[in-house]
């Protein structure tokens, strides 16, 4: 079994993301089986704080699409999109045959089973509207504080004080302890670059309350789908949100859009 773990970094493309990427890699590692294969890897044009600019998102989604039918035609068993905005999470499941696995998706469903009320810690309000709408999409809303818990930070601010958070990673704990005075039972750090400062660092649990290790949860949560792959449990392909075209039509339909995307 391989699982491709996609990074919303520039992760193997600037060098500035290496520290990050080999956390990220190590930190996936340690969670799978020891015969389990595994591939990290950013895009090769990422825009900056993205999470504010809903036009940008569009187009950068194709390259976590193209890197979802890559995966496939080179024998990954599950795919992890490791970008908290689940970007191309849906649409993968109707493009691809195996394993779709959102970070954010597997962070929320998971944070009920461990307590009553989780709060996202996160680096800017245009995150917290989005981990809003994800949350009502999700049919999680009635579990989550709102909050909102923000640390003030770029991503590349956190990926690049891994070695040395100081002052970073004392605000996340005081939006932790913060958050759980407010009732949250279960800590999710959002975006990814949270979580794997909070894993540098050792931090497990603030008041009690766990930090929930979203990228360890997200490709265990993938090895697992490829087993159930294997014996037969998949998408609802007929209809739904997921149903997939027949291969025709999709050959057809890609080789039309490519035109006017770069479709890989």
């Amino acid at each position: 079994m391989k699982i491709w773990y996609q990074s919303a970094s520039a992760y193997r493309y600037e060098p500035v993301w290496d520290d990050y990427g080999q956390t990220l890699e190590s930190q996936c590692r340690r969670i799978l089986h020891p015969e389990t294969g595994l591939h990290v890897t950013g895009i090769a044009e990422m825009i900056r704080d993205i999470e504010n600019w809903r036009s940008f998102q569009y187009f950068q989604n194709v390259q976590t699409l193209n890197a979802m039918r890559q995966a496939e035609r080179e024998g990954y068993d599950a795919f992890v999109v490791g970008c908290t905005l689940d970007v191309g999470v849906a649409e993968g499941r109707s493009l691809v045959d195996i394993p779709i696995v959102g970070i954010s998706e597997n962070a929320y469903h998971l944070a009920m089973t461990l307590g009553r009320m989780f709060a996202v810690v996160t680096s800017s309000s245009a995150f917290c509207e989005v981990y809003g709408e994800q949350a009502v999409r999700y049919g999680v809303a009635s579990r989550m504080l709102p909050g909102p818990y923000i640390v003030e930070a770029s991503e590349e601010e956190i990926a690049t004080s891994l070695a040395n958070p100081g002052p970073l990673l004392e605000h996340f704990v005081a939006q932790c302890e913060r958050a759980v005075r407010d009732g949250a039972s279960v800590i999710v750090p959002g975006p990814a670059f949270l979580a794997t400062l909070a894993h540098r660092a050792g931090l497990t649990h603030v008041l009690g309350a766990p930090v929930l290790d979203t990228i360890s949860a997200a490709v265990k949560c993938a090895e697992m789908m490829a087993s159930l792959y294997k014996i037969g449990i998949t998408p609802s392909r007929r209809i739904g949100a997921y149903a997939r075209p027949d291969q025709a039509h999709l050959d057809s339909s890609l080789a039309r859009l490519s035109k006017q995307f770069r479709i890989g």
